[in-house]
């Protein structure tokens, strides 16, 4: 249409082609925008994950705050956990605000190029006065493909001098990778030995390759403290953009080859990788941080209450005083006990008792009154310790007890094991029925008897009864269950999680399963994976391939050998298939390549 003078026809004709042209065009990129709404909402996710991650870590200064008063430490002690944990706070605060800013301006370019959209379109959770931003959903968009927007907002028509939000992009990522590999690199540790890291000495690539920069930023990190060199150079590298980047043998800005005639959603995608890229260098700075305290913390990922008093046996008229509190422990730590019953010169050896934590201690005797008095192992700055206990116990006339293996627990589509007991009664004579569960008739050779629940019911009481020998039926023992579906297993691949967002490009590409297993749980519950979707990009377009079973297709290991450091890859609709037959779906796996 460009060369010689064309008649109406043709021009008519021409116009017709490029019609049809771009409609074809409309269609292609109407499942690439789409494609690009979905992957900002697992972006939005991941950020999510890396953001409950970087709070546990915050949460274990507290934990060794509190074990420093327990042990009474000086508070010299104190003073130095308070001031990590300022510091920790002070790197999540410049975290916070920077990807704050990066979703209102985000929200900003959605809501110049669509009035009508949510105002501001981005939703906020957090305590008040220090909420996060997250991006609203972007799928209703009226102009998701806009790339007018994001070019005209955040780059400009001139190459050569780039709009001032644009720029703004970039030094607000670099100022913050400035302050934080600073603020952490430079510091002196107990022993009066100074490490520095001088931001100002490194000056920023041309490009990936740019040999300069490197060598600059390995000689700036031999003055960083030698286990913390990885952390510093990974938190560089993260936030650290190249001048340029190349596109079809052409040089750009580097933020006119993210913005440039961009799809709006594309753009919104990129403030979205940004802050995940903000909360991981958060994440890299707070266990820097957390790693200079040497205090060993009283673990504990349990919480019961207990009520307790110097005896449980009193008789009519008498009263008893009775302490109730909430006992904290660590249930994959080993309990060491050594004690004595009714031995109180001492004379005799102790029991050595060495079991699961919370395993409870077996105690019987004569009837009457007996004294148990003992110590427990408890790990204090590293060290071992022993700490003393007592307690009263009286053996009465006969009884019955129901105890539960899972701490009042029955467990939806589960065999639980139910100890029961009647002291007293013929064994013969013992009946268990249940109200809202199924049990079984006998004992197993463990001792146990199996209870099974199904339907929907919340509760279910265990109820025991016995003949006595006057062939009289007496009610024994009734105890309430509460009742709760078996926890969801997670996803692991490579021995990795969702708990971390990066995995090594080699452990990956060894990996040949996906498993789902209980973290973290005394129950011993198998899973298996029954199918899972692996997603990819490749030349910009989302691949999904799908697969049955817990092995990697092959079309799936050729795309992660294929993959990069720096690619993504998402492990989805993951359905794992445990003892009550019907599959669970798992939250999903989202990892950046390193």
């Amino acid at each position: 249409m460009g060369g010689g003078k064309e008649t109406p026809r043709q021009k008519m004709i021409g116009l017709m082609y490029l019609v049809l042209m771009a409609m074809l065009a409309m269609n292609v990129s109407k499942e690439i925008i789409n494609a690009f709404v979905t992957l900002n909402s697992k972006f939005e996710r991941n950020s999510s994950l890396t953001l409950n991650n970087n709070e546990d870590i915050y949460g274990v200064f507290g934990k060794q705050i509190a074990s420093l008063r327990a042990q009474k430490a000086p508070q010299a002690e104190l003073d130095k956990i308070e001031e990590l944990q300022s510091k920790a706070l002070k790197v999540r605060n410049w975290s916070r605000l920077l990807a704050n800013f990066y979703v209102s301006e985000a929200a900003a370019m959605i809501n110049q190029s669509d009035p009508e959209a949510q105002n501001p379109f981005y939703n906020k959770f957090g305590p008040e006065g220090q909420e996060y931003y997250g991006l609203a959903e972007m799928m209703d968009l009226k102009k998701k493909d806009d790339y007018d927007t994001p070019t005209r907002l955040f780059v400009g028509g001139d190459f050569s001098n780039i709009e001032s939000r644009g720029k703004a992009l970039v030094d607000s990522l670099t100022g913050f990778r400035n302050r934080i590999c600073q603020f952490i690199g430079n510091w002196t540790d107990e022993r009066g030995q100074t490490y520095a890291f001088d931001p100002a000495q490194i000056e920023e690539p041309k490009n990936v390759e740019d040999t300069a920069y490197l060598l600059a930023l390995e000689e700036q990190l031999k003055t960083v403290k030698e286990t913390e060199r990885a952390a510093v150079k990974q938190i560089w590298k993260l936030l650290t953009v190249p001048l340029e980047v190349e596109n079809h043998g052409k040089k750009y800005p580097w933020i006119a080859g993210q913005f440039d005639h961009a799809p709006l959603v594309a753009a919104a995608c990129v403030f979205t990788s940004l802050k995940g890229d903000v909360f991981q260098a958060e994440a890299l700075a707070s266990n820097v941080i957390a790693g200079r305290s040497k205090v060993e913390t009283f673990n504990f990922n349990k919480i019961e209450p207990l009520a307790f008093a110097s005896t449980g046996y009193i008789n009519s008229g008498d009263s008893l005083k009775l302490s109730v509190m909430i006992a904290a422990y660590d249930s994959t730590e080993k309990m060491k006990l050594r004690y004595r019953v009714d031995d109180t010169s001492g004379k005799e050896d102790p029991v050595a008792f060495e079991g699961q934590a919370g395993q409870k201690l077996v105690l019987s005797g004569s009837p009457g009154e007996h004294y148990v008095t003992g110590e427990i192992a408890v790990r204090e700055k590293g060290q071992e310790k022993w700490k003393p206990w007592q307690f009263k116990y009286s053996v009465g006339e006969p009884n019955a007890a129901v105890s539960p293996a899972d701490l009042l627990v029955l467990y939806r589509g589960w065999k639980n094991k139910i100890k029961v007991s009647a002291a007293g009664y013929d064994p013969s004579k013992v009946k268990v029925s249940c109200k809202g569960c199924k049990i079984s008739s006998k004992p197993d050779k463990g001792g146990n008897y199996i209870a099974t629940v199904s339907g929907s019911g919340k509760k279910a009481t265990i109820k025991v009864s016995a003949q006595d020998d006057k062939g009289k039926n007496v009610d024994v023992a009734s105890e309430e269950f509460r009742i709760f579906p078996l926890p969801t297993p997670k996803p692991y691949m490579a021995n990795q999680s969702y708990d971390r967002t990066v995995i090594k490009a080699a452990e990956l590409k060894r990996a040949t399963k996906l498993l789902a297993k209980l973290d973290n749980s005394p129950l011993n519950v198998k899973y298996d994976v029954v199918s899972f979707e692996m997603l990819v990009v490749k030349n910009g377009k989302v691949i999904t391939m799908k697969t049955k079973g817990e092995k990697l297709s092959g079309e799936m290991k050729k795309a992660i050998k294929k993959l990069k450091k720096g690619g993504r890859v998402t492990f989805q609709n993951i359905a794992a298939k445990g003892p009550g037959g019907k599959p669970k779906k798992l939250a999903p796996l989202v990892w950046k390549l390193i």
